[in-house]
């Protein structure tokens, strides 16, 4: 036979390429499928077809892909079409961290249209090391100078690799603080406190309570951080670093206020005058508390019906009080807030408050008083 020609070599192509490509076309195939590698939080399988896989609305219409994870009891769902060239699996709840997962094309699948499904048809991810989910407290309070951290992750970690992973940076300290893990009856009664004592029976390394080993200086910065390495009992790690930032709250102090007439004027005696604290003292520190003049004294007045226990952060002096006196206002000694923190102005007390004249128009309030207009 003769081979053909040199110039008839370049159609042949030319055909056996627009067969190929007339192959393809008549092919179904996945275009896009998320997750793939390794992904933290995986609650959805999505894939993508090239073309209309299904007429869309057939509660009939045959899942395209199989889901199988390494976990059963964690890889439960259900699969749907969200449209003609869209298909997702839903699972029950999200991957816990350690989890690997295989995603299969179902054998025999064919569009609508009669296409078979074609090109990649096996895909793999997995879940990861556990991370956290939410942090208590939460990063927009302040917290103590020696705060408690209740870490709530996806997934079990062991206590080691948390203790050895995770620690807290201080600014103005060069150098990582560790942390200690609160464990025993205060973490019981800690999680009790947060509503967490049914969950962590459940999946009780799931939440880790730990504090770090150094106490807070007032009005500072920290943060909690979740190092790479954190790992569940089976060994996977975490591979991500999160950072939760804090503010230490302002030191325990006490402050006055009352309305004037301008800013250089005493009181106004109508009006009362208001002691505050920034933080929640119990009542039962609070009784001894008097306005003292040289002829007599005056009772705060506090929340009515409050037991000894109540937390208070405000009282008053109601007016009104005696005009142009000079008054002095003392603490009782020792007063601590309700996490036992002293007073940090504490100096500033005894202090001295004046009131000033008696307004014009209050001078009248005992009389008949009017205004006559003359126009």
């Amino acid at each position: 036979m003769t081979p053909p020609s040199p110039a008839r070599r370049p159609a042949r192509l030319l055909v056996l390429l627009a067969g190929m490509l007339a192959a393809s076309a008549q092919a179904l195939t996945v275009t896009a499928l998320s997750p793939q590698g390794e992904v933290s939080r995986v609650r959805q399988v999505v894939a993508k077809f090239s073309e209309n896989a299904v007429n869309f609305g057939d509660p009939k219409a045959p899942a395209p892909l199989a889901v199988s994870c390494d976990d059963p009891a964690a890889s439960g769902g259900q699969g749907r079409w969200t449209s003609a060239r869209e298909w997702v699996f839903d699972f029950t709840s999200d991957l816990p961290p350690g989890v690997r997962c295989r995603v299969q094309a179902v054998s025999g699948f064919k569009s609508a249209s009669g296409l078979d499904l074609a090109g990649t048809t096996s895909y793999q991810f997995s879940t990861g090391g556990p991370f956290v989910q939410r942090v208590v407290p939460g990063t927009s309070q302040p917290i103590e100078e020696e705060q408690i951290f209740v870490l709530r992750l996806n997934g079990a970690a062991t206590a080691d690799s948390v203790r050895a992973n995770v620690w807290c940076a201080v600014d103005g300290l060069g150098e990582r603080v560790p942390v200690r893990l609160v464990e025993g009856e205060p973490r019981a009664g800690l999680l009790k406190a947060l509503d967490l004592e049914s969950e962590a029976a459940r999946a009780p390394l799931r939440l880790h309570a730990l504090q770090c080993a150094r106490r807070f200086t007032a009005a500072s910065r920290v943060q909690v951080v979740y190092g790479a390495g954190v790992a569940t009992p089976s060994g996977v790690a975490n591979r991500v670093e999160q950072r939760f930032a804090f503010h230490v709250r302002e030191p325990f102090t006490a402050s006055t206020s009352c309305e004037r007439e301008n800013a250089q004027a005493a009181c106004m005696p109508i009006r009362p005058i208001e002691l505050a604290f920034n933080a929640p003292v119990p009542r039962r520190l609070l009784d001894g508390i008097r306005l003292r003049s040289d002829k007599a004294e005056f009772k705060p007045s506090i929340e009515d019906g409050a037991d000894a226990d109540a937390l208070v952060e405000r009282l008053r002096f109601d007016g009104p009080l005696p005009e142009r006196t000079a008054f002095t206002l003392g603490l009782p000694p020792d007063l601590r807030d309700a996490s036992g923190r002293l007073l940090a102005n504490a100096a500033s007390f005894p202090l001295q408050i004046a009131t000033g004249p008696m307004p014009p128009l209050a001078k009248f309030a005992a009389a008949p008083f009017g205004i006559v207009e003359r126009f």
